[in-house]
C-alpha cells in the first residue's frame, strides 16, 4: 500500500511539475513604443494579447488586435488577427533587452521602447 501511494504521489508531482513549465511560456506587459519615419507605433501587451496602433503622419491610423508567442530559441514573435474575416498570422524576428535602464523589444530589427 505505501509503495502505490509513494508511486501515485510521484506521479502526481510530475504532472503538476509539466503544467508549470507549460504555463511558463514568455509573456509581455505593458506599452511599447516605437518612432519610425512614416509616424509612431504603440504595441500594448496584456496577457496573450496585444493592441498595436500605427499613428500614421500620413493617412489613417492602423489598428490590429490579436494574440501572440514567442519562440525564445528561434528569436520569433508570432502574431495571430483576424483579417478580412479570416484568421492570419504573421512571424517577425524578435528580441529583448534593456539599455540606459529602459527595456526594450526589437521586432523585425525596430526598436520599442516600453513606456
Amino acid at each position: 500500500m505505501k509503495k502505490t501511494l509513494k508511486i501515485a504521489s510521484l506521479m502526481l508531482v510530475l504532472v503538476m511539475t509539466v503544467f508549470v513549465f507549460a504555463s511558463c511560456a514568455p509573456r509581455l506587459s505593458g506599452t511599447y513604443k516605437a518612432d519610425t519615419i512614416v509616424g509612431s507605433i504603440t504595441i500594448e501587451f496584456s496577457g496573450k494579447n496585444y493592441k498595436s496602433v500605427t499613428d500614421a503622419l500620413i493617412g489613417n491610423n492602423i489598428v490590429e488586435e490579436g494574440t501572440y508567442a514567442i519562440d525564445e530559441e528561434a528569436g520569433e514573435i508570432t502574431f495571430t488577427f483576424e483579417q478580412d474575416g479570416e484568421e492570419a498570422s504573421r512571424t517577425s524576428s524578435f528580441s529583448q533587452g534593456e539599455e540606459d535602464g529602459v527595456k526594450y523589444i526589437k521586432i523585425d530589427g525596430v526598436k520599442y521602447n516600453k513606456q
